[in-house]
């Protein structure tokens, strides 16, 4: 299975996609090892060697950034003015934690503009299932109501992962953010959600969202 964007198709000097990892997918490519939190790497080449963090830039033609998810938030990033890229995993405590602004800082840093940046949100689980535990509405902190409904199951919640990341980013002044609205719980992409409730407990495949400037 593969989307894009509609917005981010428009720019002639940008490749991106969201895939399934079963898919092939292009090279070079420059991939994390992901672990929910806030560094981000400028690269300049692909490694072997998977460096620990949650964010990508780069202004390196033809360099694939990679962001692996399977439920979280993948947030591609693009200033077509400057021509810089970047990439990253926004699960809740990341974008709690700040990888969202981390990943535009970087950017800024390679010459990019806020102003200029164009986000967009992959494949990530709607709001309807992921449920969450009681101390989600105190670890998020914000207005319960704009953020979760509650569950059947008791002092449970549903949580609006996307809503959250469109409003962080909303208050970065960025050129757009635009969400492809697609629920990976219920769609062909990859979901540890759905997989749990399937009763696999081995996640088989995560999702790849990948942006390069031709």
């Amino acid at each position: 299975m593969l989307l894009t964007c509609p917005h981010l198709s428009k720019f002639p000097s940008l490749k991106h996609s969201f895939i399934k990892m079963t898919e092939d997918y292009p090279s070079p490519i420059a991939v994390l090892k992901q672990v929910h939190g806030t560094k981000v790497y400028p690269v300049i080449e692909a490694s072997i060697k998977k460096l620990e963090g949650d964010g990508l830039v780069t202004n390196v033609k033809g360099l694939h950034l990679g962001i692996m998810t399977a439920d979280c938030g993948p947030v591609l990033f693009y200033d077509p003015e400057t021509q810089v890229i970047g990439a990253c995993h926004a699960g809740w405590r990341g974008a709690r934690a700040g990888i969202l602004q981390a990943t535009i800082s970087e950017m800024e840093a390679l010459g990019a503009k806020r102003k200029h940046i164009h986000a967009s949100l992959g494949p990530t689980i709607q709001q309807q299932h992921y449920e969450v535990g009681p101390e989600f509405p105190d670890l998020i902190g914000e207005v319960y109501e704009e953020y979760f409904y509650p569950s059947e199951k008791r002092e449970h919640h549903y949580f609006n992962l996307p809503h959250y990341i469109h409003q962080q980013l909303l208050r970065e002044d960025l050129a757009s953010f635009h969400d492809i609205k697609c629920d990976t719980f219920s769609s062909n992409f990859s979901s540890r959600r759905r997989f749990i409730a399937e009763g696999i407990q081995e996640i088989k495949a995560d999702n790849l969202s990948l942006i390069a400037i031709c």
